[in-house]
């Protein structure tokens, strides 16, 4: 079992604990799209500032939740450009990275007259879902951490949050630190955010999610999420 991990306050990214903090005091779950939306746009936006968001709802956000509970603190570009590495610090001191793989297909199809228009430029996420991993793998650096505890679903789509802020990102890959499947529940609501039209939008098919190969979790995944699983 994952070790506790307590935050305070909690990400506005935290969908399960935003909507439960909303449903208790009366105010509407379409409330949270907007508070999100908001953030894309304006990171430092003021609660009061997004349009017709209760008042209930702003002083709960001011009470309960910080717009980002995680930093960068460092941002390292590959001496080819092809990789951005995001070292993260989350609330209570313990780090994870985030990777930015930037893929350039449009020299690949140049001069080719039935090509036109294939090729472009795109970014690649790969996020962590825990601090360590309980898994062991030898060939793994992070399996030799041993597991130091779960992210929350608001810790990993702000690494999506950080990683937007570099490039516009169009694939997710759960390759990081932890087995994302192990740490279910957070990572299905994340997923589930990531996907969501109104916020990021990232297609189902661009998102995978790799496990060493938690079987229950791999037929419950495919039940829940229409995303791509790797083994």
């Amino acid at each position: 079992m994952a070790p506790s991990r307590v935050l305070s306050p909690q990400s506005v990214w935290n969908l399960p604990a935003v909507l439960a903090a909303f449903r208790e005091h009366g105010v509407k779950e379409r409330h949270v799209y907007k508070v999100w939306s908001a953030l894309l746009k304006n990171p430092d936006i003021d609660w009061s500032d997004i349009p017709d968001l209760p008042k209930t709802a702003c002083a709960l956000l001011d009470q309960q939740f910080s717009r980002c509970t995680s930093t960068v603190l460092r941002c390292q570009r590959s001496t080819g450009g092809d990789t951005t590495k995001l070292l993260i610090r989350l609330q209570d001191g313990m780090q994870v990275e985030a990777v930015v793989m930037h893929y350039d297909t449009s020299d690949r199809y140049a001069g080719r007259q039935e090509a036109a228009g294939w090729g472009n430029k795109r970014s690649t996420l790969c996020v962590s879902s825990q601090v360590g991993c309980q898994m062991g793998c030898t060939f793994c650096a992070t399996g030799t951490m041993g597991l130091k505890g779960n992210l929350c679903c608001g810790e990993i789509v702000e690494q999506l949050v950080h990683a937007t802020r570099v490039t516009p990102i169009r694939n997710i890959v759960f390759m990081g630190m932890g087995e994302p499947l192990a740490n279910y529940e957070a990572v299905r609501a994340a997923v589930g955010m990531m996907g969501e039209p109104r916020l990021f939008g990232i297609g189902s098919r661009h998102i995978t999610v790799s496990t060493v190969g938690v079987i229950p979790r791999i037929k419950q995944m495919a039940a829940d999420l229409p995303v791509r699983a790797h083994a």
